[in-house]
């Protein structure tokens, strides 16, 4: 079983991005562990903008069911009205 891939990449240095990633991984001393930070922050990155979505509908429903108003009242009004816990919540994210 092989326990090591290796993947080959090439950069088109008449590319300007290409140009600068090379630049950033050639004074990298450890480039495989800072690829896979990259990748991963980038493709979490990707996927909260639906996390965001996700979450203000569920914020959306549990205003809903506390009963607050989210129209014509300011927003001091409003925040005094959430539940410590709402907030509560967003701090443990």
């Amino acid at each position: 079983m092989d326990y090591i891939k290796r993947l080959n990449l090439s950069f088109d240095m008449r590319r300007e991005k290409d140009r600068q990633v090379c630049d950033i991984l050639s004074v990298i001393k450890h480039k495989t562990a800072y690829v896979t930070e990259a990748v991963l922050a980038y493709e979490l990155k990707k996927y909260s903008i639906d996390d965001k979505d996700m979450i203000k509908q569920a914020l959306r429903e549990v205003l809903e069911e506390t009963n607050i108003k989210l129209s014509n009242e300011n927003v001091q009004e409003r925040e005094e009205k959430i539940p410590q816990m709402v907030f509560d919540i967003f701090e443990q994210m």
